[in-house]
């Protein structure tokens, strides 16, 4: 993977996800359904009752797929829509049972691309909601036909497809679920740091795009924070880099405790991490780090912490992230335990 690929969005709605990126695959089942509809007019030929109009219904089906698919049909957060489609296919399918009298022929499997469209995009109760109307669809043709459902053969053909849509069906969900619930896992894996549970760098770096593209339009200021431990070698060094591992997660909690919930906090590798506070110019920033420095921390190691300002230091993030690390540096050999401003103009211990 490319370091220049992003990351998806680290707070998603898996299922709008899903449903954006089935939408050309399901106008090529409905052309599909098509295609086998018009290969069996071909070669079974149309029925002499209400031939046209089943050919009528068939063009008329594809119009519609094909107009949805060209107006990008699928806004987000509209399965709705897509619902429509599923039920417009059950539609379609029950029409062409019914003028070929199909009720009892191989074609009734053709339900089943409405169910597996369901299945992969609407969750499992949805797709229940079709199988039993799918059902119904196959008792009313059965009536419809002249026939009897409760004949032995009739009841046999009818159970076996109904248990055979209901299997597809709750299978199909619950692959699509589980699929879900690890695209979660590897986000999780891919976004956070093993060790704090807070964010990576490569994370953090995404998230902070949209907050800078925001900050640009509205030019109002952003700070980003520099912070790194004075001590972690000597810790490592006397009492074992499980003693380090611990400091490091003392100072994430710190952190995590002074923070305010739109912003940002990630562990940028080592013992750095890094900070970006929306709404908030150097001053603002510094005073929020001096709080924190000024806790009493007993045995807890210092830290030196450096600070840059959108758009007081630059109007690249990539600069200002340049210039908080510098006022970090600034700030440790300084002594430590203190706050530095980008240019080192301003520097508390």
């Amino acid at each position: 993977m490319s370091h220049q690929d992003p990351l998806p969005p680290l707070v998603w709605d898996s299922r709008r996800v899903q449903i954006q990126g089935f939408t050309t695959g399901l106008h090529q089942v409905e052309w599909l359904l098509v295609s086998l509809v018009a290969l069996y007019l071909v070669i079974i030929g149309t029925p002499d009752e209400g031939g046209w109009g089943l050919v009528v219904a068939t063009s008329a089906y594809f119009g519609f797929s094909l107009m949805a698919s060209r107006l990008s049909f699928f806004g987000e957060r509209q399965r709705w829509l897509l619902a429509i489609h599923t039920w417009v296919m059950i539609g379609f399918i029950t029409w062409f049972l019914y003028r070929t009298n199909g009720v009892t022929g191989p074609m009734m499997s053709l339900y089943l691309l409405a169910v597996v469209t369901s299945a992969l995009t609407l969750g499992v109760l949805a797709t229940l909601l079709e199988v039993a109307a799918i059902a119904a669809c196959t008792l009313l043709l059965f009536h419809l036909a002249g026939g009897s459902v409760m004949t032995p053969d009739n009841l046999t053909l009818f159970g076996t497809n109904i248990i055979a849509f209901l299997i597809v069906g709750y299978l199909t969900s619950a692959l699509v679920n589980a699929i879900h619930v690890s695209n979660r896992m590897l986000l999780d894996m891919a976004s956070l740091d093993s060790l704090t549970g807070l964010f990576n760098r490569r994370a953090f770096d995404d998230l902070v795009k949209p907050i800078h593209a925001m900050a640009q339009r509205s030019r109002r200021p952003y700070s980003v924070i520099v912070i790194d431990m004075d001590e972690l070698k000597v810790i490592n060094d006397s009492l074992g880099h499980g003693a380090g591992d611990q400091a490091i997660l003392s100072l994430a909690r710190q952190l995590q405790d002074c923070k305010r919930s739109s912003d940002l906090l990630a562990r940028y590798g080592g013992d750095e991490f890094v900070m970006l506070l929306p709404d908030t110019d150097a001053d603002g920033a510094r005073t929020m780090m001096q709080r924190l420095i000024a806790v009493e921390k007993g045995d807890e190691p210092r830290i030196s912490i450096g600070v840059a300002s959108y758009p007081e230091h630059g109007d690249q993030f990539e600069h200002l992230l340049e210039y908080a690390d510098s006022a970090m540096y600034h700030s440790k050999s300084s002594g430590g335990n203190r706050v530095s401003i980008r240019g080192h103009a301003k520097a508390d211990g």
